[in-house]
């Protein structure tokens, strides 16, 4: 177990303490910025090598604690409901760590040159407790605190990841719900049309029934998949259509014109279907004429366009969508968010356009 953790939190760690010397060197460097410029200013030049050196020792003596301190800070987080046990462990580690930072100072102190140095260590610690320890204090504090904001931080992307991916797992079961609806659907509407020639031609019937179970073994295969290629769903689509075509005797043809560029392009699955269903029940059932239906995909720079036209009579006033319509409105919202458009519009010579359009792509 020990060896498979190992190296997973050792970049981590090794990054982490990088990280805390690159800190604590800057606020060195800035510190000795500010006390050479003010013995400069005061008329006391301070050589830059010496405040450097005399503030780099003492961020150096917070490099050696911060480990302590963001320890305790994981372990007494500042929140509820221990939040009063934290500030009393912390209340008592801020000084205790100010005065380990001093006492540790007070033996660099006489070898750099610091201005509180004394004969012994412990004259030079008890000077810096007396001028500096108050100064040391609110350090422990800021690292408490900057632990503090990581942590709430870290846990607020966690939360945002895990509502994405919750988001995204209830999009995929409504996908799935979506086309589990579908599938029974087409198949009651299937099943209708070989009841009907059942009474009028058995050998129509016998050719529809191998249609409708060559259909049903490519919708099981593709169950799975929410995008398919164009030319997949076509071959679907004309094996439908090829089963209409017996109910409804000579009076339906159709035309598929799709460029070949396109027949690699993503679709959803099943997502042609309903809207030749819908075009078959407003366009050809309700008149004896024959009727024609075509079905186009085009490019639109990176968009595609996908139509099924009829000539038929057109929307009836107040149509209400039925399960194919809704659920493609549903899937098509659910797949492309605000990248899609679907529309329902009266042909300007007459008949009915249901158009799609949606990104161009071709890989999954």
């Amino acid at each position: 177990m020990t060896e498979g953790v190992g190296p997973s939190r050792k970049p981590l760690v090794e990054y982490r303490g990088l990280a805390v010397v690159a800190a604590w060197a800057l606020v060195a460097m800035l510190l000795a910025a500010q006390a050479w410029f003010a013995a400069n200013e005061r008329g006391e030049p301070l050589a830059w090598a010496r405040a450097s050196v005399i503030w780099l020792s003492w961020a150096a003596t917070w490099v050696a604690l911060t480990p302590i301190a963001l320890q305790l800070a994981v372990r007494f987080p500042l929140e509820r409901p221990r939040l009063l046990l934290a500030l009393g462990v912390h209340a008592i580690a801020a000084p205790a760590c100010a005065a380990a930072s001093l006492a540790l100072f007070a033996v660099a102190a006489p070898l750099v040159g610091a201005a509180h140095s004394e004969p012994t260590w412990l004259a030079t610690f008890e000077r810096l407790l007396g001028t500096t320890f108050l100064l040391n204090l609110p350090v422990y504090w800021l690292i408490v605190g900057a632990a503090q904001l990581e942590r709430l931080v870290r846990t607020a992307r966690e939360k945002d990841r895990r509502q994405l991916l919750l988001e995204a797992q209830l999009a995929d079961a409504r996908l799935q719900s979506l086309r589990s609806q579908l599938q029974p659907h087409f198949l009651f509407n299937a099943l209708n049309t070989i009841s009907v020639l059942m009474r009028e031609d058995v050998d129509s019937a016998d050719r529809v029934l191998l249609q409708l179970s060559a259909l049903l073994r490519r919708s099981l295969e593709g169950s799975d998949a929410y995008e398919v290629p164009l030319r997949e769903e076509l071959g679907f689509l004309e094996r439908y259509l090829e089963i209409e075509r017996a109910r409804f005797g000579g009076r339906l043809s159709y035309e598929v014109r799709v460029p070949d560029e396109l027949m690699e392009a993503r679709v959803p699955n099943l997502i042609l279907q309903p809207l030749v269903e819908n075009a078959l029940r407003h366009g050809l059932a309700a008149r004896a004429s024959p009727g024609r239906i075509e079905i186009r995909a085009e490019r639109h720079g990176e968009e595609l366009k996908l139509s099924v036209r009829d000539d038929g009579r057109g929307f009836p006033a107040g149509m209400i969508e039925r399960v194919g319509l809704s659920n493609t409105r549903a899937r098509l919202a659910l797949m492309h968010g605000d990248s899609h458009l679907f529309e329902l519009r009266h042909a300007p010579d007459g008949g009915a356009i249901a158009e799609i359009t949606i990104p161009l792509r071709t890989r999954p």
